[in-house]
């Protein structure tokens, strides 16, 4: 299991009272929404080894923010795994290798955020709030009504969103992460 993104001590830092027992549980439940809206299930620290292509000498190595670059291996044409070869990482998720020495390499690198930002932990705390007010599976969660020739629909929002972020937290990720170009948020719509 991957690590929360806020505790409950943020979220008392942030005016967000949990309920005492369900608090890390709720916490839990919006960090896994929150991972899953930004698209990568790693968004702290972590070093990974990743088998990526080479196009035009270029590398593009997922997970941003990426921290440090340690290894970076050829692989040979029959999927083995090669010898370090020369690379050159300007800071950012690129990387360049020999230009049409190789089709791809396996690239050890740290990626991720060592300190979280404290946009992102708010947001985790707002979500896990939001949980703690919704109802037990939908109960009392009034969808529609109708009086005479009148319908109306409530709580569509909180319906949709039980599963998701709502619109308002999809936009705060994306301020919280950083750069468009550098991350990609998607809502939880299937198409």
């Amino acid at each position: 299991m991957l690590p929360l993104l806020a505790t409950p001590a943020d979220a008392a830092a942030y005016g967000y009272e949990l309920p005492a027992g369900r608090a890390e549980g709720l916490l839990a439940r919006a960090s896994a929404r929150v991972r899953r809206a930004a698209g990568r299930g790693a968004i702290t620290a972590q070093t990974s080894e990743v088998r990526l292509p080479v196009t035009r000498g270029t590398v593009t190595l997922p997970g941003a923010p990426v921290l440090s670059v340690s290894g970076v291996r050829a692989v040979g044409e029959d999927g083995s795994p090669g010898e370090q070869i020369a690379w050159v990482w300007g800071g950012d998720e690129r990387l360049a290798v020999p230009y049409n020495l190789v089709a791809q390499v396996d690239v050890t690198y740290r990626h991720g955020f060592e300190v979280l930002p404290d946009g992102l932990v708010e947001l985790v705390c707002q979500v896990a709030f939001r949980l703690s007010q919704q109802p037990a599976q939908g109960e009392g969660m009034l969808r529609t009504a109708s009086v005479d020739d009148a319908a109306f629909t409530y709580a569509s929002e909180q319906i949709a969103a039980a599963g998701d972020l709502m619109p308002g937290e999809l936009q705060a990720l994306k301020s919280a992460l950083g750069t468009p170009g550098t991350w990609v948020v998607k809502s939880g719509e299937r198409r």
